[in-house]
């Protein structure tokens, strides 16, 4: 397991998420999941947290210890100063009005039984923060907040497209003002053209009230459109951290390096001509992940340190608190030349 380093980017009188050393393995039949190993990682007050990675690295795992919808196995999560990671369901309940999840598919997550005016309330009367014309008033001023008329109140999900479901989803989880918003793959089950309005809605809501956000998704677009800083995840462990703009500018990690290189650009001929960044095979199973670093067995740089001793995560000396997880990366921050940074523009909601 890659030793885990505690978060410096955000100051701890302002962070609003503390995750340290996170390790949540599932056990079954067929062995052991092993699905977060050793993840840390700090949200503070305002910020937007981007978490990158392809399908099964572990980033909805990541996200759903952090607001304690699965107990890590080890590690600890820290939610406004406290530590959250062995509170029971009966402890956890109170606290619940800081911390909340906007899941992938709003058509899973919303009761179809419900009408959308009592699913954006259900918070409220839970912590018994409204009742009454105060409750009613409140629905309706969060409906309009997220874009919709306040006549959908009275409407069931299925009456709704997809892109309103998710503006109740995201009504529901700001009803009681949280300090913390997971929003996990928001957008991937909506329609292209509806993906941009939801993205620009979640960033105005997050500057009129300031939440701290964890953002997890593998649209490339959308977390450079929305991101503070960006974690990439590789099969359960983080590789690189930086602020948005320097990961995008000059990426670090060969893994890195090849997740952009793979997302395409607005303009033909820039992207024709390209350099890429091909990866052999597929992503090892978390059930056998590979010794060493869990990323040579498709890195085109590997060497033998990198099949026998996993390498830290470590801050590099070039400042910005970036973070990077390579044995071939000089703490200066110099990568090896067959790896050399591919600068990527994505074309922004």
């Amino acid at each position: 397991m890659t030793a885990a380093i505690a978060p410096p980017e955000a100051s701890r009188d302002d962070t609003v998420l503390d995750i340290s050393g996170l390790v949540r393995h599932f056990t079954g039949p067929a062995g052991t999941v092993r699905a977060v190993d050793g993840v840390s990682l700090s949200i503070g007050r305002g910020e937007i947290v981007g978490l990158v990675g392809e399908s099964g690295s572990g980033k909805s795992t990541v996200g759903r210890c952090a607001v304690r919808l699965d107990r890590p196995t080890a590690g600890s999560v820290t939610i406004n100063g406290r530590d959250v990671t062995r509170l029971s369901k009966r402890a956890l309940r109170p606290l619940r009005k800081d911390f909340h999840l906007v899941f992938q598919d709003p058509s899973s997550s919303l009761d179809p039984r419900m009408t959308v005016g009592a699913i954006v309330a259900q918070p409220l009367r839970l912590h018994r923060l409204a009742s009454g014309d105060a409750l009613r008033d409140r629905v309706a001023t969060l409906l309009a907040q997220v874009g919709l008329r306040p006549e959908l109140a009275r409407r069931r999900p299925h009456e709704l497209s997809g892109g309103q479901r998710q503006r109740v989803s995201i009504a529901r989880a700001l009803s009681v003002d949280p300090q913390l918003l997971v929003a996990d793959e928001p957008t991937s089950a909506l329609d292209v053209s509806v993906q941009a309005s939801v993205l620009n809605l979640l960033v105005d809501l997050q500057r009129e009230r300031h939440f701290g956000c964890l953002f997890i998704t593998h649209d490339l677009a959308a977390v450079e459109y929305l991101a503070d800083r960006i974690a990439v995840m590789y099969l359960g462990q983080l590789v690189e951290q930086a602020p948005a703009a320097e990961l995008f500018a000059d990426p670090k990690h060969p893994y890195t390096q090849a997740l952009l290189s793979a997302a395409p650009v607005p303009n033909p001929a820039a992207q024709r001509s390209r350099a890429r960044i091909v990866l052999s095979g597929e992503l090892p199973s978390p059930l056998d992940p590979p010794g060493g670093c869990r990323f040579h067995t498709r890195c085109p740089l590997a060497v033998d340190r990198c099949r026998t001793e996993p390498p830290a995560l470590r801050r590099l000396a070039e400042g910005g608190g970036r973070q990077v997880s390579c044995h071939l990366v000089a703490d200066d921050g110099t990568a090896p030349d067959a790896a050399a940074p591919c600068p990527v523009t994505i074309n922004r909601p």
